[in-house]
């Protein structure tokens, strides 16, 4: 199967991409390189640690969420953000389009569209056309055309940026059921229908390529979407997170002009075990106004430094207003 998408004047690019960058530079983080599949080196100055998910259908960063589901075509896309001085990768939904190709469509917008959460950012410059095909053993081809990296950035940026279109491809193909279980996705980047194209100027593409779950970030909250507006009582805050201990710390603050205002706060606990990716959820009755929740990990108690016990760990917020 095979589908191609051509953006119109949709979707705006950010402001923050050189901050972004610079972010990214300032991490300093040496992670692991795209290593295709087939065992050929795409960056070699960059060691080979690339860990996959057998089951792309299962995923519990695939879940979609549920409040806003409902007859819309939702696409999976991934962008950067800043996790306590690392950068590492954030999901969101965005709507599309219904039909066509929900792969190239998801990637489109991963180049032109701008995060809902402001926290988040990307280092694409906006593609001119995107195809993708499946073959068998759930491999997915995404042809993008080379205006889609006119961005300068450093080594360590094109890396999470091509994660960021491997973990995009790969999550609309199983959010839409278009791969089955048992074998684990991966993706080849075509350029203008060729391989062997040096994205930004660093990674080399061409061969097989899967996600590095090193570069996930440990906890993000799917619902709701940062600036959703719901009309009614109370909210449901779902999400995917990893603990030590299975158990995730949340705070709701109301928000009152550029100041939070603590309001209530908890603790939930997700439905993998301890250090395996889970799924949480909880509801909680609200008033009428504007708030944000914060979802995030508390370290390991230390009686030799208290302090260190209310540190906040991987912490995700969104704000939201409830009507």
């Amino acid at each position: 199967m095979e589908w191609s998408f051509q953006p119109g004047d949709r979707g705006r690019r950010r402001s923050r991409t050189l901050t972004a960058t610079a972010l990214i530079s300032l991490a300093g983080l040496g992670l692991s390189g795209c290593t295709p599949v087939d065992g050929t080196d795409a960056a070699t100055s960059l060691p080979a640690q690339v860990s996959t998910v057998t089951d792309p259908t299962s995923d519990p960063h695939s879940a979609v969420p549920p409040a806003t589901a409902a007859g819309s075509n939702l696409l999976p896309v991934y962008w950067m953000g800043d996790n306590n001085g690392s950068i590492l990768l954030y999901r969101e939904f965005l709507k599309g389009e219904q039909g066509g190709d929900p792969i190239a469509a998801a990637v489109q917008a991963m180049t032109t569209s701008a995060p809902l959460d402001p926290d988040y950012f990307g280092s694409w410059s906006p593609a001119g056309t995107v195809s993708a095909s499946i073959s068998p053993g759930n491999i997915i081809t995404v042809d993008i055309s080379r205006d889609a990296f006119g961005t300068r950035i450093d080594e360590g940026s094109a890396y999470r940026a091509v994660q960021q279109l491997v973990y995009t491809a790969s999550a609309a193909a199983a959010s839409s059921g278009l791969v089955s279980g048992g074998d684990p996705s991966s993706v080849v980047i075509l350029v203008d229908g060729e391989t062997g194209f040096n994205a930004f100027g660093h990674i080399e593409l061409g061969g097989q390529m899967q996600r590095d779950t090193a570069l996930l970030a440990p906890i993000w909250v799917i619902e709701p979407q940062h600036g959703e507006v719901r009309d009614q009582p109370e909210i449901t805050v779902s999400g995917s997170g990893v603990s030590d201990d299975a158990v995730l710390y949340w705070r709701i603050d109301e928000v009152v002009g550029v100041d939070l205002k603590p309001y209530r706060s908890g603790t939930v606990g997700l439905d993998e075990g301890p250090g395996s990716p889970g799924l949480f959820e909880f509801t909680v009755a609200l008033e009428p106004g504007d708030y944000e929740v914060t979802v995030f990990d508390r370290p390991a108690a230390d009686q030799d430094d208290p302090e260190q016990n209310n540190k906040e760990l991987n912490a995700d917020t969104k704000r939201f207003d409830l009507g």
